[in-house]
């Protein structure tokens, strides 16, 4: 039977094309013409918008920015606002996607962002070594380092390692689910995964030790913490756990956040997590909550706190150094007294909020990440002083990994041999830099 309809349906065909070829010429002619209109009709355009809009969502940022060049119609589909913001942050560029903004601002940090240079272009006077070829060939998700060794991993769901020198020497690499962050000892590399899970590795990548599955969602920050011997994770599950670090074996889980935890800081025998709301303080030995921090009204606003909670230290004169504590926000970056919680400023810099992502804290320096690179804000006065730019730089996650205790960053004097700063790319390279004083 389906032999017979298939015959039957070629017949038909055959049929057809016998009477279009006793049609005269003019008329063949006058039905290709309405052929090609059909074959050449723009869907995106004929389509209700919201169809539309839906369909122009799944483009990279370049691609959408190239679409914007079609057509009258597809440049005013293009220019929705809540399309650059899904585009973007599906593509984790990391933009202020909590206030409203035109789609200029979109674009400009796209153009940034597509903006490949054919070099590192810095402004002070740093040294940088990549690892070639590049580490990934994908997107870097994050990164650190010991005196010894670099680490990254990627979207390729590789963890990649180097050694500190001349010839930047790779280390075999690894795989790993889906990795998200990353933190590192002088024995023991600890990969955070969007699974839940977290691998501690040992430091020449060479074997798992071990495994530890208790998270419910992804985790967003592990730290190492050699004081007592234990890791600290944080994730969406708004749980902070503690691990033994060298087995994996679950210590403890501290419950008390309502929102995803997305940096975790261990001080001591304290240990700080940070969600958008509030920074907890919790006491690893008493297991119980100490303290919270709070974001304050300024300027009639109520702020918010972003990705970014760094432990340094202030050089206090007379009364010696003291311990503080810095938080990114959306009016700043707040700094407070580690021992008794003190605020002690809130330090803005004019014409440019420099809070999106906090990543190492000096008296002298605060270090935060912008589009498309690092800037280093003077502690007291929010002023410039330095600026790294990377191309394709990836700060959506943990792209970044400083070093503050560098003398110079942290108010003293002399010059270190290790790295900096170590940052990703979008494009897979992995850099280190070593800033000098001059």
């Amino acid at each position: 039977a389906v032999v017979s309809t298939q015959s039957t349906g070629i017949l038909c065909c055959h049929r057809r094309l016998e009477l279009l070829g006793r049609l005269p010429a003019s008329n063949r002619l006058f039905l290709v013409r309405q052929l090609e209109r059909i074959a050449i009709v723009d869907f995106v355009s004929e389509l209700p918008e919201e169809i539309s809009l839906s369909i122009l969502q799944y483009l990279d940022p370049a691609s959408l920015v190239e679409a914007s060049l079609v057509s009258y119609e597809w440049h005013r589909l293009t220019s929705d606002v809540e399309l650059w913001r899904t585009v973007c942050a599906s593509a984790r560029l990391h933009l202020s996607y909590h206030s409203p903004q035109p789609v200029s601002y979109y674009r400009a940090a796209v153009a940034r962002h597509l903006n490949l240079l054919s070099a590192l272009q810095d402004e002070s006077g740093s040294e940088i070594r990549t690892v070639q070829p590049p580490a990934h060939q994908c997107r870097v998700l994050c990164v650190t380092a010991n005196s010894r060794h670099m680490y990254s991993a990627g979207d390729d769901r590789k963890v990649c390692g180097w050694e500190l020198g001349p010839n930047m020497d790779p280390l075999p690499s690894r795989t790993c689910q889906s990795p998200s962050c990353m933190d590192s000892t002088e024995e023991l590399v600890v990969v955070g995964q969007y699974n839940g899970c977290i691998s501690i590795i040992s430091s020449d990548l060479s074997r798992v030790i071990a495994t530890c599955s208790r998270h419910m969602g992804p985790v967003y920050d592990v730290r190492c913490h050699e004081h007592n011997n234990t890791l600290i994770s944080g994730s969406s599950d708004c749980t902070l756990r503690v691990w033994e670090l060298r087995t994996g074996e679950a210590v403890h889980v501290f419950r008390g956040h309502e929102t995803m935890i997305s940096r975790v800081l261990p001080l001591g025998s304290r240990v700080f997590s940070l969600d958008i709301a509030r920074v907890n303080v919790w006491s690893l030995e008493e297991k119980k909550h100490l303290y919270t921090l709070k974001p304050i009204t300024i300027g009639g606003k109520e702020g918010y706190f972003q990705p970014g909670l760094v432990h340094g230290t202030f050089l206090g004169g007379n009364h010696g150094n003291y311990d503080v504590i810095g938080v990114g926000s959306s009016s700043g970056v707040y700094i407070w007294k580690a021992a008794d919680y003190t605020l002690l400023r809130v330090v803005t810099s004019p014409g440019y909020v420099c809070a999106e992502h906090v990543i190492g804290l000096g008296s002298l320096f605060i270090a935060v990440t912008y589009d498309d690179g690092v800037a280093l804000i003077d502690t007291v006065t929010g002023s410039h002083t330095h600026t790294l730019r990377i191309p394709q730089f990836n700060n959506s996650n943990c792209g970044i990994w400083v070093n503050m205790n560098a003398p110079w960053l942290s108010g003293g004097g002399g010059v270190r041999d290790l790295p900096v700063f170590v940052a990703a790319s979008h494009s897979g390279d992995v850099a280190g830099f070593y800033l000098r004083s001059t």
